[in-house]
Order: structure tokens, then sequence, then C-alpha cells
């Protein structure tokens, strides 16, 4: 990332920290917001070019579009191109070569009618070469650098049972639960007993080519980093030593877990049984971190605080260790303070501007005690910003939840989405 970002650009690196994602998902929504002047105009400008391309090769492009520009017919539209366009060409000449990652470049006479430039060494190298000249500026890029999406399968099999389902980053899903029908194991003795027994052999093996079947249809489709097989009896044994599965899938197999049960309910029991094996799994990461804060809260409260007012202030004081956040809050943060008066400011969420008379209200309320003008103004229009920024300038650590799985649901019900794990109590 160019000089005024934070994030980290070491090109040697693929993986991402946190903070690296954080702030590549800030600067995403910053350049969503961003549109052409008029709205609809074709002038905002994004080049995207991979690593190894010759600078050379680059500026002849930009070369070209200048010509291009040169003969477009609407005079506003032209001057706004040319304009995102020589701004480009005038700041290639500081590149004597295009990163490994590559370089991402947004240009263009905004909404704000003033020209927006932005240069992005990306911390995973992209692979497209692209000019985009439209009303909006092309982060799919960016997207798809960000996306914790990652998928594992799950298979659930007893006898005349089986549940297939997925794990899509936080969010757990029953795709499909099979019945079958299995005799059970005839009582009587000589040769109808044996036949009785390769009759029941038969089913059960036909039940688990069905289960396979099934899943072949489901996960071969997917992009799957892992498969997890499971189930209360000895099924799941016999399921993933058979070669039922197509071998691309038995490949992906990372573990064989018991449960007790099956369906959802089951799908949970073997995600937590297989923690050990898929760690760095979303859905696992949030669930421990939140774990630990439900532990914390009931063994040690003093050391939780939870809401935006009472997080913020241990932010100030520097005593968050972790801050756990749902990463959709919808807020904006509202600074209340006296003119010329020595204290504190107060510092309040509200969810939107309708909010603000009642701020209005309680500022004169507390600022006539002093005989003083009351001040309330907004400081920021995402309360995640304002916490994760402040998180890290205090070196606390940072944990976004996603609001689409149940850990997420859990978070917003009891600690409001927003919570810390403090480093000491008062």
């Amino acid at each position: 990332m160019d000089g005024d970002s934070d994030m980290a650009n070491d090109s040697e690196q693929n993986e991402m920290s946190k903070k690296d994602i954080y702030e590549l998902k800030k600067l995403i929504k910053e350049l969503e917001k961003k549109t052409a002047i008029d709205g609809h105009s074709t002038t905002l400008v994004s080049l995207i070019v991979p690593g190894g391309t010759p600078i050379g090769e680059v500026t002849e492009l930009i070369r070209q579009e200048l010509a291009t520009a040169a003969r477009i017919k609407s005079r506003t539209t032209r001057k706004h191109v040319q304009a995102a366009l020589s701004s480009i060409q005038s700041r290639l000449k500081y590149w004597s070569k295009i990163p490994d990652h590559g370089l991402i470049i947004y240009a263009g006479i905004t909404q704000e009618g003033k020209l927006f430039y932005k240069e992005i060494v990306p911390p995973k190298p992209v692979r497209i070469k692209r000019y985009l000249c439209d009303s909006r500026f092309y982060v799919d890029v960016l997207k798809e650098m960000v996306k914790e999406d990652e998928k594992y399968g799950i298979i659930l099999v007893e006898r005349d049972e089986a549940t297939i389902g997925l794990l899509d980053g936080s969010r757990i899903e029953v795709i499909k639960e099979l019945r079958g029908f299995v005799p059970p194991k005839h009582s009587k003795g000589g040769q109808s007993s044996r036949r009785f027994e390769r009759a029941t052999e038969e089913a059960y093996k036909d039940f688990l080519k069905k289960v396979a079947d099934e899943a072949n249809k489901i996960f071969l489709n997917m992009d799957i980093k892992g498969l997890i097989i499971g189930g209360p009896g000895y099924a799941k044994e016999d399921f993933a030593d058979s070669n039922y599965l197509d071998y691309r899938l038995r490949k992906k197999i990372i573990g064989i877990v018991t449960t007790q049960y099956m369906g959802e309910e089951g799908l949970r029991d073997a995600l937590y049984e297989a923690r050990e094996l898929m760690k760095e799994a979303k859905y696992v990461r949030e669930k421990e971190i939140f774990d630990k804060l439900m532990r914390t809260a009931m063994t040690s409260p003093s050391l939780v605080a939870y809401g935006f007012r009472e997080v913020n202030k241990a932010l100030d004081e520097g005593r968050v260790d972790t801050l756990i956040i749902l990463e959709n809050i919808k807020g904006k943060v509202v600074k209340i303070y006296c003119e010329n008066v020595e204290m504190d400011p107060i510092y309040v969420m509200i969810i939107d501007d309708s909010e603000l008379p009642k701020m209005e209200e309680r500022a004169q309320k507390l600022c006539s005690k002093y005989g003083a003008n009351s001040k309330v103004e907004i400081v920021s229009d995402d309360v995640v910003d304002f916490l994760v920024d402040k998180a890290h300038k205090t070196g606390a650590n940072v944990e976004l939840i996603s609001p689409e799985g149940e850990t997420g649901r859990m978070l917003l019900n009891t600690f409001k989405g927003i919570a810390a794990l403090l480093r000491y109590a008062y």
C-alpha cells in the first residue's frame, strides 16, 4: 500500500495478517462509496497490473488511452478522463518496476469534485491485467483477497441414515439428509440366517454407496478445503475405508470423529471434535475466542467489558487485551463536550442522525451546570472503524466476528456485539 496506508506490503508474503485484512476491508468500503462526479459518467479509472509486467508496457497503455480519451465527444467527460489518466501517467514515472505482487491504481474526479488517486501494492499477488473506465471503481480483485470463506464438507453416517453438511466460513448448513432401510440382523440359524445376513450386508453397502454418490455430486462441484467423516457408530469407519467416495474427495479427508447426534446438532458436534484438525477455520477461531470470553465473564467478570461505552473507556485506559466485535455493527460515534471547560469529553454511540437531538439535549443539560456552550460532534461514521483504530494504537488484539454464524448471533445477543477481554481490572 502507498505511504498513506498502514497496510503491510511485504512482497514476499502471501499470508495476510488480521490487520492487513481489516485495513483492506476498510479501503474497499472507502472505494465503494466513490462515484463519478455526476454519479453515472464513465470517468473513474481502475488499473490492475500483475507483477512482472514491464513498466514500459503500462506507460504505453496509458499513452494509448489518453489518445483515445482525446476523441470523447463530451467535453466534461473528456476532461475528467484525461485528468485521471494524466495523474496515473505522472505517478508511473516514480516506478522503476512493477512490484512482485502487482500494482493497483484508482484515479478520477469523484462526487466530492476533487481528483482521487490511490496506488496499492496488494498484499497478495494479482493474476489479472485490467484497465476499466466506469462510474465506480472496480474493487472485486480486492474483495477476493479478503475472502475468508473456506469450506469444509461434513458427512455423518449411520447404518441407515446420513447427514451431509457444509461449513462455509462461519455458517453451518445441512445440505442433505438421507434415510435407508437396513434390515436388523436375523436371529434364526441355518441357511435362512445366512441369506438374511447377506441381504443385510448388501443393503448396508448400497446405503453407503448412496451416501457417497450424493456426497460426490455435492462436493466435487465445490472447492472444499477438507472433509470430515463422523457419526455415532462404526459406519463412519466403513464409509471412510471404502472406495465409494471419489478419489479426489478421499484425498481431502482430514479426520474421522465420533458424534452423538446426526442432523445439524451432529454437524456442530463433528466440528467440535475436529477442532484440532482445522484450527485455522474461521468457525473454529471464532468459537474459541467466544468460549474464552464466556468463561472469563463467568469466572472473572471484572476482566470483561461489553457495550460501546465500557469498551471505549477500557481502550482509552489501555486495558484492552482483545477487542471482540461484530464486523457489521452499524453506528456512529458522537463526542459531547463543553466549551472552555476542563473535562473529559463523553463518547456515545448512536444508530443514525435521528438520535442527534437527544444528544444535543443531553449536552445542553450537562454544560448548563458550568454555564458553558455545549458541543456535539460526529467523530466517526463507523463505530467498528473507531474502536478497531483505537485497539491498533494501543496494541490490543482485534477479533472481527462474522454476523453469519452462530457465534456472531451469540455475541450480539449476549454482549450487544461489542466486547473486550481486559489485561487487568481496577
